[in-house]
């Protein structure tokens, strides 16, 4: 039967957050791009009156939706996979008909004992080979997603320090479902302005990934 090979595709967690809030909760209003329009967004500030903190936060699983390149990289990465389970359902419904094949001579008295012994080693030497490319290039695969993956999360990172300086956001954090945070007011998301702005620059923040993730895979093999 067919063994599947299995990896995670592409699963980016990064702690990124944005506010846009004052001291006296009056709305702040930001321009972002959307799409090839301008719009003009505006938000409720979210600071904590007893320390003075702006908070804010975005939805992590809206990024992998929203955030170009992430898609880019997301669809390419389950093209490969994809490409690897038909190549080895191929290999494995190969190596079936040989099995078939044989079957059929031995119910048909065409085999000889030494003709066995012979095919029985031909067998073994395709269920290696099997094995052999299953975990070799299975790995490969799971390799360069976890290689992009970090790449990814660097340079998001890095984007949502910057998104949140140029802001005067104190703390930026994500949020998911699911997670330890009950509940959060939706003044204080800033999802789609982040979005917008890793977009907006996905050019620059993109350039050198490939680069990037042949470092990570040096500095992993160390």
């Amino acid at each position: 039967m067919l063994t599947k090979f299995k990896y995670p595709i592409f699963a980016v967690a990064v702690g990124l957050t944005i506010a846009v809030t004052s001291c006296n909760n009056a709305p702040a209003v930001e321009t972002a791009e959307s799409g090839d329009d301008t719009v003009t967004i505006s938000k409720s500030m979210s600071n904590d009156s007893l320390t003075g903190t702006v908070i804010a936060y975005y939805i992590q699983d809206s990024i992998s939706k929203g955030f170009n390149f992430y898609r880019e990289i997301d669809s390419i990465l389950k093209s490969q996979e994809k490409a690897f389970e038909i190549s080895l359902r191929g290999k494995y419904e190969s190596y079936q008909k040989f099995e078939d094949n044989v079957r059929r001579k031995m119910e048909a008295n065409e085999i000889t004992g030494m003709q066995l012994d012979e095919l029985q080693r031909e067998a073994v030497a395709k269920q290696e080979a099997i094995a052999n490319y299953e975990r070799q290039r299975g790995g490969e695969l799971q390799q360069e997603s976890m290689e992009y993956t970090n790449v990814l999360m660097n340079k998001i990172s890095a984007a949502g320090r910057e998104f949140a300086q140029e802001r005067g956001i104190d703390l930026l954090f994500f949020y998911q479902k699911g997670g330890q945070i009950n509940y959060i007011s939706d003044a204080m998301d800033v999802t789609q302005q982040f979005i917008n702005f890793l977009n907006k620059r996905e050019d620059e923040l993109m350039g050198g990934s490939e680069e990037d993730a042949e470092e990570t895979e040096v500095s992993d093999n160390q």
